[in-house]
């Protein structure tokens, strides 16, 4: 049996601590790509031996063989094709596939909506509203996001930077301009990439607060940020939803906006006095 298969069956018979840990990992599997014992620990908020003792019931001699097996067996399951099989096979034969997915939509909203907070969101406004000038880096699919709420935040007359162009010196003659009262914004889910990691590094560096936009704890954004929000997606073994994410987006934007709104009225004025003035 798999290891992943092995947390699932052996979840339900569990107790206290350590089941709440086997809910997490079910939820999160991936997290074992990058935590070591005391990260997932902080991440469930159990103690290191409930980590290491829920490895051992599961037949194996300690965590880092558990992790080493849950790591081999995630990088199958990671790949671009496999997550689209999972996918197929979870729809099955189901011919209404609009309805089943707009259906696991509404879950993870739900979801997303539960497991928010309130104080942190709050947080992140303000970080934004108060930055001289807002960075943002998103790729592959998270670039969509990362447009959203340049987007919106431009409209409201917000100093934005959105970083998508990333090949040779350009990411880091982008980057160059970040100083200590700017922010950035890093949106991005399993596998954060090179890019964005670079990104988050300069900002530690020259003292600029990260905003984390990602799904899990164990995320590379989620331990770099000053703030983070979260968005339910889904397995990572299969096709992700980004529908959550972008609720998140639109809601931290027009929030934003919000925050002053006389100054974002007139600034949406005078955006809807220039495009009359060129008849579009």
């Amino acid at each position: 049996m798999s290891a992943i298969k092995q947390i699932f069956a052996k979840t339900a018979s569990l107790n206290g601590a350590q089941k709440r840990l086997g809910h997490y990992l079910q939820t999160d599997s991936s997290a074992l790509l990058l935590s070591n014992v005391s990260d997932l620990a902080q991440a469930v908020g159990v103690s290191k031996s409930t980590v290491v003792r829920f490895a051992k019931s599961l037949g194996y001699k300690g965590f880092p063989h558990f992790r080493r097996e849950i790591q081999k067996e995630m990088r199958r399951k990671l790949r671009v094709a496999s997550r689209m099989e999972e996918t197929f096979a979870e729809l099955g034969n189901d011919e209404n596939i609009f309805a089943r997915l707009i259906k696991r939509d509404i879950v993870l909203l739900q979801e997303t909506l539960q497991a928010a907070s309130s104080p942190d969101f709050q947080k992140a406004v303000e970080i934004i509203w108060r930055a001289q000038r807002v960075f943002i880096i998103g790729l592959n699919a998270s670039m969509a996001l990362a447009y959203l709420l340049h987007f919106r935040l431009v409209r409201v007359k917000k100093e934005v930077h959105w970083i998508f162009l990333t090949g040779g010196t350009s990411l880091l003659e982008q980057l160059a301009f970040m100083e200590r009262r700017d922010v950035l914004i890093a949106i991005d889910f399993v596998n954060v990439p090179r890019e964005v990691q670079t990104a988050l590094h300069h900002a530690k560096k020259v003292g600029a607060p990260v905003l984390g936009i990602t799904d899990f704890p164990s995320s590379a954004i989620a331990k770099a940020a000053n703030v983070c929000l979260f968005a339910k997606r889904g397995l990572h073994t299969t096709v992700n939803s980004l529908t959550p994410a972008f609720s998140l987006v639109n809601a931290l934007a027009i929030a934003v906006a919000w925050t002053k709104k006389a100054d974002s009225i007139k600034a949406l004025n005078d955006l809807d006095k220039l495009l009359e003035g060129y008849g579009t």
